[in-house]
C-alpha cells in the first residue's frame, strides 16, 4: 500500500510539473519544439484524416496535408477509433500517453534513496524527454510497447507487438529478441517457428502494402538530421568537418573502428551477475540497450530517442555492486545534466550565413562536441555490457542445439 501511495504521489508531482511547463510555455525553452504543441502527433492525425477520406498520406494532396507521412502503413491500418482520434477530443490520446509514460517510468525507477530520486527527476524532466512529450512523437508508443513486452507473459501478444513495432518504424526488429528470453525452457524448434511466424507475417503485410512502404522509404531518404538535436555517432565527425574541415568519412570510420575495438577488448570481463536468468529488468535492459546502440550507430536521430536510456536504469540500479555499472550510471547522470546546458545553448543563435553558406558559431560547435563526446562514452560503455549479455544469450542458444 505504501509503495502504491509513493508511486502515485511521485506521478502526480511530475504530471503537475508537466502541466506547469506546458501552461507557462517554459517547455518551449527546455524542449525547443515547434510553434505548437504535439506537432508530430498532429502529423499522425492529419494522416488518419487523409486515410479516412481514401487519400494517401504519403503522396496525396499537399494542400490537405496528405503527403510526407514517414511511419509504416500498419499504424494507420490497425488504428481503432479513427473517428475519435481525428475528432474534437483528439488531445485525449496524447494526455493518456503522458499519463502512462509518467506513471510507468516512476514505477520502473521506483526510487528508494536521494540519489535514485535525483535520477528519476533527471529522467522525467530532461530536455530530451520533454521534447518527446512536447512533440508527442510516436516513439513514446514504442517506449510503452517495450515495457509491456518485457513484462507480459502472454507470449503471442508479444509476438504481435513485435510485428506491429517493426512494421511501424523498422528499427524495432530488435524487439524480436524477446522470443529468446521470455521463456527459459523454450526449445530450439519453437524459436524457429516463432521467428518464421514473425518474419512471414511482416513480409506478407509489406508485400500487400508495398506501394505505401515504397513511398515511405522514398520520403525517408530526403529526411536528414543536421547538428541540432542530434543523437548519433555521426555527431563528432560532423563537428570536426565544420570546425576543422576534417574529412567526414575518415573521421566517422575512426569512431566506428574505435567503438568496435573498445567493446571487443572490454566485453570479455566475467560478470557472474550477468549469468542469471532473465527477470523483467534484465529483459528491458537487453531490448532497450540493443535498440539504442543500433540506431546510435546506424542513423542520425533526433535526441528525443535518448528517452530509451531510461529503460536501462532499473537494471543498472540493481547491479551497482559492479564497478562498470556504476561508471555507466554516473556517465548517464552527467549526460542528462549536460542536456540542460546543450538546450540552453540552442536558445541562442547557433549559425549565420555567409555567401549562402551556413557557418556554425563556435559556442555551438563546442557544446555539440561535448554532448557528442558524452554520448559516445555512454554508448560505448553501455555496449560492453550489452555485448556481454548478447554473447551469453548466444552461448545459451548454442547449448540447446547440442
Amino acid at each position: 500500500m505504501r509503495q502504491i501511495l509513493k508511486i502515485s504521489i511521485l506521478s502526480i508531482f511530475f504530471l503537475t510539473v508537466y502541466f506547469f511547463l506546458f501552461s507557462s510555455g517554459i517547455i518551449k525553452y527546455l524542449a525547443l519544439g515547434s510553434s505548437y504543441y504535439f506537432g508530430d502527433y498532429q502529423i499522425f492525425v492529419n494522416a488518419l484524416n487523409c486515410y479516412n477520406q481514401g487519400l494517401s498520406p504519403y503522396n496525396g494532396p499537399k494542400e490537405l496535408n496528405c503527403s510526407g507521412f514517414n511511419y509504416g502503413h500498419v499504424v494507420l491500418f490497425f488504428t481503432i477509433f479513427r473517428d475519435f482520434i481525428t475528432g474534437p477530443n483528439y488531445l485525449l490520446i496524447p494526455f493518456t500517453f503522458i499519463f502512462l509514460f509518467t506513471t510507468l517510468t516512476v514505477n520502473l525507477i521506483n526510487p528508494k534513496n536521494n540519489f535514485q530520486y535525483f535520477i528519476c527527476a533527471l529522467a522525467l524532466l530532461n530536455p530530451a524527454t520533454l521534447l518527446l512529450i512536447e512533440r508527442m512523437n510516436l516513439d513514446i508508443l514504442l517506449y510503452l510497447i517495450l515495457i509491456f513486452i518485457s513484462f507480459n507473459r502472454i507470449y503471442f501478444i508479444n509476438w504481435l507487438l513485435v510485428i506491429y513495432s517493426f512494421l511501424f518504424k523498422f528499427f524495432p526488429f530488435i524487439f524480436g529478441m524477446i522470443i529468446f528470453v521470455e521463456k527459459n525452457d523454450r526449445k530450439i524448434m519453437s524459436f524457429f517457428g516463432i521467428f518464421l511466424f514473425i518474419f512471414l507475417t511482416s513480409l506478407i503485410f509489406i508485400l500487400f502494402f508495398k506501394d505505401e512502404y515504397s513511398l515511405m522509404f522514398e520520403d525517408s531518404k530526403g529526411w536528414k538530421m543536421g547538428l541540432h538535436y542530434l543523437f548519433s555517432i555521426k555527431s563528432i565527425p560532423k563537428v570536426f568537418k565544420e570546425a576543422f574541415t576534417i574529412h567526414y568519412g575518415f573521421s566517422l570510420l575512426f569512431f566506428y573502428v574505435f567503438f568496435i575495438y573498445f567493446i571487443y577488448k572490454n566485453c570479455k570481463s566475467n560478470y557472474q551477475e550477468l549469468e542469471d536468468s532473465y527477470n523483467f529488468e534484465k529483459k528491458l535492459f537487453l531490448l532497450s540497450s540493443n535498440s539504442l546502440i543500433f540506431f546510435y550507430l546506424v542513423s542520425s536521430n533526433a535526441f528525443y530517442k535518448e528517452v530509451f536510456l531510461i529503460l536501462t536504469i532499473p537494471y543498472l540500479l540493481n547491479n551497482l555492486s559492479i564497478k562498470k555499472f556504476r561508471y555507466i550510471l554516473n556517465i548517464l547522470c552527467i549526460k542528462l545534466l549536460f542536456n540542460f546546458i546543450y538546450t540552453l545553448d540552442l536558445n541562442f543563435e547557433t549559425f549565420y550565413h555567409l555567401e549562402n553558406v551556413r557557418i556554425y558559431k563556435t559556442h555551438f560547435l563546442i557544446i555539440t562536441f561535448l554532448k557528442g563526446l558524452i554520448d559516445y562514452l555512454l554508448i560505448i560503455y553501455l555496449g560492453t555490457i550489452t555485448m556481454k549479455l548478447n554473447i551469453n544469450l548466444f552461448e545459451s542458444l548454442k547449448k540447446k542445439l547440442i
